[in-house]
């Protein structure tokens, strides 16, 4: 071997070993500074590109919001660009528009936009008030907490509004929500006959009310020192000031004041308050913290808070969390970094028994390396990626793939020192003989990721965060092999081995086992294959096909985006709008009824119930929520999804139920969106309303799906009026008729006082009684302006007619939408929006050819994704296959190579099948990885092929050699990656739920590759020339050269092959 020196970069690093060391000192020690200070999030945050509209319209039914604000705003939105969808709702008093913005739009702009259209509308109804656009801003839940106690909730309250108060005035706790139950209200109630004896109308008390009840001011007197302002000050705060208000003087003198003929309520306004915390009244609290907040510091703030107040409430009452997210957060974070760790021990282990425990050590400075610098580069402003599961993941996928680079490094390294010694330029060119091929094959490592790197669109920050993350660690990996590693080696002392080391006896034990294995085993069964080479091949393809098939078949599911166990079950539920309080509570009680002994079955069974607290409450008429706080994860018995089964098959019938919703998984339910979700459009109401039954009743019938629903509102009775021409004569007129009606119902809103911060309404009526039993509409007592009474049946006609609560309007038609949630460990949510969208729907509707209908929402977006996943995994492949050609100098060979790929896609699927899982979307980035992994094996034995054959030796030799002299290093680098990803399969807890799918995928694929590598890889060479050859001869340029080569190939040819 020849002496001279070699030059280059890695040289010139390898020979100065103090800038090599500064490079690792200063990573290292930047990565840990800037590691301590990046944010932490449960999951990455994406930004919503929903914009809401409200504009509310006192008073005024759906018909009049629809005409005179909503379809307004519609025309005027018609034109903007960037809009994907406009949802809008015409209720009773208000309507809400959604509009969700294009991916590629500038959300900021697009609001801009929105704004200055809808404020450009100058024909809204007068009484209206200003619309309000905003944009939907993602929130982190932080906590929720209860007040609880033995207390009234007229003192809870009290007592809570101080709270808040104090809450929102810690640092770093900016949002705070009290849900305080029912809002005050000061009622005055008169019974009719008191109105009748004084002769005064409700109008006469409200005009007493307003007139002797305020503060005013009553200008300024100015006099010789300056100016004096004067002011009233009577308003009347508390119901005992009410009572002593003057309402007239009688003839003789006396006054009357409001008390002696009313009676003051100074309480909560007309409702059912019903929230309940473990049996106990209760109210809550939610802390939520805006997106670039580290929710561990507002944790910590609270967590501090809480001590603090525990000893200043009243006796019998607590503050305690509910939900405490960031105890999840730090569980999940623990369980990675666990993980990571296990991991990296088990790699350095595994490297111990194959390479010398000196290079063992120096190869896994890699990890730490590539670690810490990925930290070091995580928050810069563009890339801006959080500490948060998903990121966490990524580095668990790099564990095994950051070390390959060096095993291949230092295990050529070490080879060339077992054969020529240890010398500096020995060391050097071991490197440089892997550098080129060990450092392509982690740019295309790189380049698999790259796609998911770029994604864009609000979704993205998934795939953002693995992608860059991977990305960041494989370059600082490059650094570490090409330019750190080298100068380690080269400095490290040739010792003898001391013999009597019992690793070192157990590391010669494995390596004489290899070399035996190797000798004995692998190099005549290579011979074998290469020998029946067009045999094996078409055996390999045949592999593919069957598992094609596999897939196509259904035995392997696919789910696009997996569900994620909740650690709080919400189950929300609405009534029929007819329904009253009392109806609602009754169902919330039966539903947690069915909680309470699902629970106690629970519990028989495992001997540990789920439910660690129940908070139960009414959230207006119709609606109610229970929330099921579940015990710490590593208790439970059984996952969130089996527990909200076994719910909702012990679910009695609930009469009067609209809708209910088990929220059972992290990022479930959108706006009316289930796991599938249809929409139907059309002008004509009642085809839409048939059409969506029938549809409902199909997807009831089907396995697997259930919680079916729908946004049409039930149907409300509406009582119109119309004047008989009596009313005329008796000088009433119709908006007189009917704001007496409201009084005697609603009441009549006097006036609006601020008290301790918040609004309280002062309202007129009649005694809770007097209005109940005025039975029928058609007895209301109206008052004529001559001051006679006569009934209301006299002077107008009363009907009854079905009216309408709320119309939902969608790309400017009325729509509908339908939606389900699936099981998908029964069925696939893709199977069966397919089946609903191409054979039932279009069957239904050739008889409603007004209707037209659509997939909609999250499962219409992952179709639509699926599609794009498939197109970066197409640019990806394209740029692998151009990383391979470039060093390879060939067209053929990275086929060659990248032909490995498939197999890894086989092996995830094996590693699925094997282990009962359903491969979902985060399956596709253990896919990818595996696209880039495998592929650098191959890369280094192809390079190595084609080197040998430079220096002369016969194309069978060189093959063959290749598989043996680089056993070791591709059998290392599998293992490693293998049993980097180890602890995470073997993981039991709920949280690892969702990486386990891309650990399989990884671990499986790349083993099942490597097979295939160091079998298939040999063999497609030797048929690759095969074909070069006859290709050759049919162009007649036989040469001389070739001609040694084809005779040895003859030969083979003339044995018989099988």
């Amino acid at each position: 071997m020849t002496t001279t020196d070699e030059k280059g970069l890695i040289a010139w690093f390898a020979r100065n070993p103090v800038a090599a060391n500064l490079i690792m000192i200063f990573v290292l020690i930047g990565g840990l500074l800037t590691a301590l200070t990046i944010r932490k999030q449960a999951f990455p945050q994406f930004e919503s590109n929903w914009v809401s509209i409200q504009a509310i319209y006192p008073g005024a039914a759906p018909q009049e919001v629809e005409e005179g604000i909503t379809i307004k705003i519609e025309e005027n939105l018609e034109g903007t660009e960037g809009i994907k969808r406009l949802i809008t709702y015409s209720n009773r008093g208000y309507a809400q528009a959604w509009v969700e913005i294009e991916e590629k739009y500038d959300a900021k702009e697009a609001l801009d936009e929105i704004k200055a259209q809808v404020d450009s509308i100058n024909t809204f109804p007068a009484g209206m008030e200003r619309p309000v656009v905003q944009r939907e801003k993602f929130q982190q839940e932080v906590m929720i907490l209860a007040l609880y106690g033995d207390m009234s909730y007229y003192q809870l309250k009290e007592l809570g509004n101080d709270i808040k108060d104090e809450l929102q005035n810690l640092p770093h706790v900016n949002l705070v929500d009290f849900y305080s139950g029912l809002d005050y209200e000061i009622g005055i109630e008169i019974s009719p006959d008191k109105l009748r004896e004084y002769g005064l109308t409700f109008r006469d008390v409200s005009n007493a009310v307003q007139s002797f009840s305020t503060n005013m001011s009553a200008g300024q007197i100015r006099s010789d020192t300056g100016y004096i302002s004067m002011r009233v000050e009577k308003q009347a705060y508390r119901g005992g000031e009410f009572e002593k208000l003057p309402l007239i003087t009688l003839p003789d003198g006396a006054q009357i004041k409001l008390g002696d003929v009313a009676t003051i309520n100074d309480g909560f306004e007309e409702g059912l308050l019903y929230s309940k915390y473990n049996g106990k009244n209760s109210l809550s609290f939610e802390i939520d913290a805006s997106k670039d907040q580290d929710i561990t510091v507002v944790a910590k703030v609270l967590k501090k808070y809480l001590a603090d107040k525990a000893d200043q409430l009243p006796a019998g009452v607590k503050l305690s969390p509910i939900v405490d997210l960031t105890y999840y957060l730090e569980g999940r974070l623990d369980m990675m970094v666990d993980n990571m760790v296990w991991g990296g021990i088990l790699v350095m282990l595994v490297l111990a028994l194959f390479l010398p425990l000196r290079l063992a050590f120096w190869v896994m400075m890699g990890l730490p390396v590539s670690f810490l610098g990925a930290f070091l580069f995580m928050p810069i402003g563009f890339l801006d990626i959080t500490i948060n599961m998903v990121s966490l993941f990524a580095f668990i996928i790099v564990l095994g793939i950051v070390v390959d680079d060096a095993i291949v490094v230092g295990e050529s390294a070490s080879a060339e020192i077992e054969k020529h010694g240890h010398s500096l330029n020995n060391v050097i060119r071991g490197v440089k003989r892997v550098a080129m091929p060990a450092t392509f094959g982690v740019l295309t490592t790189i380049a698999a990721f790259l796609p998911q790197a770029m994604a864009s669109g609000p979704s993205a920050a998934f795939s953002k965060a693995i992608g860059v993350v991977i990305i960041l660690c494989l370059i600082f990996s490059l650094i570490e092999s090409k330019l750190i590693l080298p100068a380690h080696i080269a400095a490290m002392n040739p010792r003898k081995p001391n013999p009597k080391n019992p690793l070192h006896k157990l590391r010669n034990a494995v390596d004489s086992g290899l070399k035996h294995f190797v000798e004995h085993y692998y190099t005549p069964f290579i011979g074998r294959c290469i020998h029946y080479r067009y045999t094996v091949i078409i055996g390999f393809l045949c592999i593919l096909i069957v598992s094609a098939g596999l897939f196509a078949g259904g035995m392997v599911k696919f789910v696009p985006n997996p569900k994620i166990p909740h650690d709080f079950p919400r189950i929300s539920l609405e009534m029929n709008l007819a329904s009253s309080e009392q109806a609602t509570l009754e169902t919330a009680r039966k539903i947690e009824n069915v909680l309470l002994s699902v629970d106690k079955e629970l519990e028989q069974q495992y001997g540990q119930s789920m439910i660690r607290d129940l908070s139960v409450s009414l959230r207006g008429r119709t609606n109610a929520s229970i929330m099921a706080i579940l015990v710490e994860p590593h208790l439970r018995p059984i996952d969130t999804f089996e527990l909200s089964t076994m719910w909702r098959e012990k679910m009695p019938p609930l009469p009067g139920l609209k809708t209910l919703t088990i929220q059972d998984s992290i990022f479930g339910g959108g706006r009316d969106d289930g796991d599938v979700s249809f929409r139907l459009e059309g002008k004509n109401a009642d085809e839409l309303k048939e059409v969506s039954s029938k549809l409902k009743a199909k997807l009831q019938s089907m396995e697997g799906v259930g919680d079916v629903n729908d946004s049409l509102q039930s149907a409300t009775d509406e009582v119109q009026l119309d004047l008989k021409p009596l009313a005329y004569s008796m000088g009433l007129t119709l908006a007189d008729v009917a704001s007496q009606v409201s009084f005697s119902y609603y009441g009549l809103e006097a006036q609006r006082i601020l008290r301790e911060g918040e609004e309280i309404k002062v309202m007129i009526r009649y005694p809770q009684s007097e209005r109940n039993s005025i039975s029928n509409i058609q007895d209301t007592r109206i008052i004529t302006p001559a001051g006679a009474e006569v009934s209301l049946s006299e002077i107008a006609i009363v009907k009854l007619v079905d009216g309408v609560s709320s119309i939902r309007r969608e790309n400017s038609n009325r729509t509908v939408n339908v939606w389900a949630a699936v099981n998908s460990d029964e069925v696939e949510p893709f199977a069966i929006a397919q089946e609903i969208r191409d054979v039932y729907l279009p069957a239904l509707l050739k008889n409603y050819p007004g209707v037209k209908s659509n997939v909609a929402g999250r499962i219409q977006e992952e179709m639509e994704s699926a599609n794009e996943q498939l197109r970066d995994f197409a640019i990806s492949l394209m740029i692998i296959f151009a990383l391979l050609a470039i060093p390879l100098r060939s067209y053929s060979q990275p086929l060659i190579i990248m032909s490995v790929i498939p197999f890894g896609v086989v092996g995830a699927m094996f590693g699925h099948m094997a282990l009962g899982m359903t491969m979902s979307g985060l399956s596709m980035f253990g896919i990818i990885a595996v696209a880039g992994i495998v592929v650098n094996d191959s890369l280094v034995m192809v390079d190595f092929v084609n080197k040998a054959r430079a220096e002369g030796v016969a194309i069978k030799e060189a093959v063959m050699q290749a598989g043996a002299r680089r056993f070791r290093a591709i059998l290392l680098t599998s293992v490693t990656t293998f049993i980097g990803v180890m602890p995470i399969i073997m993981e039991t807890s709920l949280q690892a739920k969702i990486v386990i799918p891309m650990a399989v995928s990884l671990a499986f694929g790349v083993l099942f590759a490597t097979v295939i590598t160091l079998i298939l890889i040999p063999c497609q060479y030797v048929a690759l020339e095969d074909l070069k050859r006859v290709i050759r001869k049919f162009r007649g340029k036989e040469s001389t050269s070739d001609t040694k080569l084809s005779n040895t190939i003859m030969e083979d040819k003339t044995t018989p092959s099988h």
